[in-house]
């Protein structure tokens, strides 16, 4: 039976850690050198302020695809920029998806660096590993951070291995350091529900 327990905790309190069987989502940034391919259904290009507007766009590089109804990027390249992804937006990197209402990512030097999805809920789904199941989440704010090595769910965030979830106004990971840290809700609580493992029963012993 599934056991639901409640940890009075502040939004700024990083403590309690979830529980380490929690697997962690994981975003690897592309190989910079890799080729960026784009296509879409519609493209404008504002040359007076170098900013591109796209409609069913598809942008590749390596194993990162990322799929949206409209797009706009200020400037028109990957070098230094913000995209604006609207409608449909699907990010999937080696076995990791991510779907949301809007994405704003940051390019620089050909990689994306950041990555602020949102949504009702904006989620994501990494496959398992080893025989592991699938690690799924969702929230109204998913924040990506390359460089820092973090990723952030804000508000209704819930984490989930298909075996223990873990729910609260704020879950942040701290990928170097594989740390999991949730905070409260605004009533103060962050919930967590761990399904005891039941043990195979030994064979009756031979007299």
């Amino acid at each position: 039976m599934a056991a639901l327990i409640s940890a009075g905790v502040s939004a700024a309190d990083p403590s309690p850690e979830a529980p380490p069987s929690l697997p962690r989502p994981v975003l690897t940034p592309a190989d910079p050198a890799l080729p960026i391919e784009l296509d879409a259904a519609f493209s404008e290009f504002d040359r007076r302020n170098n900013r591109l507007v796209f409609r069913q766009l598809n942008i590749t590089q390596g194993a990162l695809a990322i799929t949206a109804d409209q797009a706009t990027a200020d400037p028109a390249d990957f070098e230094n920029s913000v995209w604006i992804f609207t409608g449909n937006v699907s990010i999937n990197n080696a076995d990791t998806r991510t779907t949301c209402d809007r994405a704003e990512l940051t390019f620089r030097g050909n990689n994306l660096r950041r990555a602020v999805l949102s949504g009702l809920p904006a989620t994501f789904r990494q496959s398992g590993t080893a025989g592991n199941p699938p690690t799924e989440g969702q929230a109204d704010l998913l924040d990506y951070d390359f460089d820092a090595g973090t990723i952030q769910l804000t508000t209704n965030a819930v984490l989930s291995d298909g075996i223990n979830e873990i729910s609260g106004s704020r879950i942040a990971y701290d990928l170097r350091r594989e740390v999991v840290t949730a905070g409260g809700s605004p009533d103060g609580a962050v919930r967590m529900r761990i399904t005891p493992q039941q043990k195979p029963t030994p064979p009756p012993s031979k007299p």
